[in-house]
């Protein structure tokens, strides 16, 4: 696996690797994606499989203060279970050390108990219950780790 940023090209890659990712009601529309990577603030990491040069998997994280939020993370149903994920949140984590954040932070609906399990295995503690943020009866967990240990 191949590890390296954004790049504009990655678009379509990216906007179509989230659509089968996530549920309807989760899933970014492709100017909201765009945004997301190429917005000034943003950390990216794209897993690109080096035998087939296709994405496997991608983070996008955005630098807010002395705190990076993780806005999404996808791994592509083939490349999941074989620790991916984290060494992706790990090179996102590195990323955002380097531009002076010292706590991350994410949400996660709280019916995702598989990235809820994730991300308290990579160290997340959960904060707080958001009410509605993904909308109407769709709550999500605050996570939150601090500081950052790479």
């Amino acid at each position: 696996m191949q590890f390296r940023e954004y790049r504009a090209g990655d678009l379509e890659a990216i906007f179509a690797l989230d659509q089968v990712c996530f549920a309807n009601p989760f899933q970014f529309s492709r100017r909201a994606m765009r945004q997301f990577a190429e917005a000034r603030n943003a950390l990216t990491v794209v897993a690109e499989d080096e035998a087939t040069a296709q994405i496997a998997g991608f983070c996008i994280a955005h630098v807010e203060g002395r705190a990076g939020y993780v806005v999404t993370l996808d791994v592509a149903a083939e490349h999941r279970r074989r620790g991916l994920a984290g060494a992706m949140m790990q090179r996102i984590e590195q990323q955002a050390v380097a531009a002076g954040c010292d706590t991350m932070e994410l949400h996660v609906f709280v019916e995702n108990d598989a990235a809820i399990a994730f991300y308290e295995r990579e160290g997340y503690e959960r904060a707080q219950v958001v009410r509605a943020f993904y909308g109407p009866h769709r709550n999500a967990y605050l996570y939150r780790k601090t500081p950052i240990k790479i």
